[in-house]
């Protein structure tokens, strides 16, 4: 009787064993079910843990120069609209003070405030030299990726010094004549950091106005522009691949910025891609600091410690977590 019992529950102990090997092993276990009347057992899919979202293979920022929130929610952007429904956005991020392009983009590749790195002039003055600080497109290539960037100043030249990108290109001052070389380059070359620098809003908004009828009508520009890029992505079979980020140096109010009034400190910042959550608006504080650090992670990359910018981890789906069957 007591041995009996005894192996009953050894028996007992070592179906266990098994069960919880069932649960815990790496690929897909069929495990048998019992059939009614006889038949073959019928099997029972057991699914591991789900893996981690799979990192972009490409990650493209577009700086909007003098996008200020405010205006770009009364334009009309039906390609910029489709990346902000369907990821993650803020239409009341900040940047840097001077909000001023060369210092802003500085802080936007860069990760660091302007009292850290320095940059506060804010025209193309060759006799000052090169930021020389790791940036985004530094660290990139330090990890082995293909870095280019398009840009539409010549003042950003300061931000890459010789060597910082595989490719640098001034196509044009105006956004359809950049975007399409970008595009070209991208699909012939397969770069995994694409940076695009569209001028057009701030050009407009020193001209006539920000907000004005032709500032939104530049912007409205500016996104079809934009759409030649999207839609090459979709064509080309890169679309579930590339993250795309989006935002702005600075906005402006009446033909000016560079203060700290918000309509010029206060910029959209958008994200769309692999892992990234779909209509959600941030709710963080958000600054044009933090584009860099943001890129770099999700490259894989680990940002500086020095850097006061984060990557905006809010934007991004929480990794999953296996719970036991």
């Amino acid at each position: 009787m007591v041995r009996a019992l005894a192996r009953w529950l050894s028996l007992v102990a070592f179906l266990g064993v098994l069960a919880l090997g069932a649960c815990t092993s790496s690929p897909p276990v069929e495990l048998s079910q019992p059939s009614p009347q006889g038949l073959a057992p019928s099997p029972t899919l057991v699914t591991p843990c789900p893996t981690a979202t799979p990192r972009p293979q490409m990650v493209v920022i577009i700086s909007v120069d003098g996008l200020a929130a405010g205006a770009f929610v009364n334009a009309s952007t039906p390609y910029l609209d489709s990346l902000w429904q369907d990821g993650a956005y803020s239409w009341s991020a900040q940047t840097v003070l001077p909000s001023a392009t060369l210092p802003a983009h500085a802080s936007m590749v860069s990760g660091l405030d302007v009292p850290a790195h320095g940059i506060t002039w804010n025209d193309w003055l060759p006799e000052r030299g090169y930021l020389r600080l790791p940036t985004v497109f530094t660290l990139a290539k330090e990890a082995g990726f293909k870095v280019a960037a398009f840009v539409g100043k010549a003042k950003l030249r300061h931000l890459m010094p010789p060597g910082a990108v595989d490719h640098f290109a001034m196509p044009g001052y105006w956004a359809k004549d950049i975007v399409p070389e970008a595009v070209d380059y991208l699909l012939r070359e397969r770069p995994q950091l694409l940076f695009i620098h569209l001028p057009d809003p701030d050009t407009v908004g020193h001209d006539s106005g920000w907000f004005s009828p032709d500032q939104l009508a530049a912007i409205s520009q500016v996104d079809q522009a934009i759409g030649l890029l999207l839609e090459a992505l979709r064509r080309e079979g890169l679309w579930d691949t590339t993250l795309i980020i989006v935002t702005s140096d600075h906005g402006g109010h009446d033909r000016v910025h560079g203060s700290d009034d918000p309509r010029d400190t206060t910029i959209p910042w958008m994200i769309h891609g692999p892992g990234v959550r779909k209509g959600v608006e941030l709710q963080g504080p958000i600054r044009v600091l933090d584009t860099a650090p943001t890129a770099l992670w999700a490259l894989g990359i680990r940002p500086p410690e020095e850097w006061e910018g984060r990557p905006v981890r809010e934007a991004f789906a929480p990794e999953p977590v296996c719970a036991r069957p």
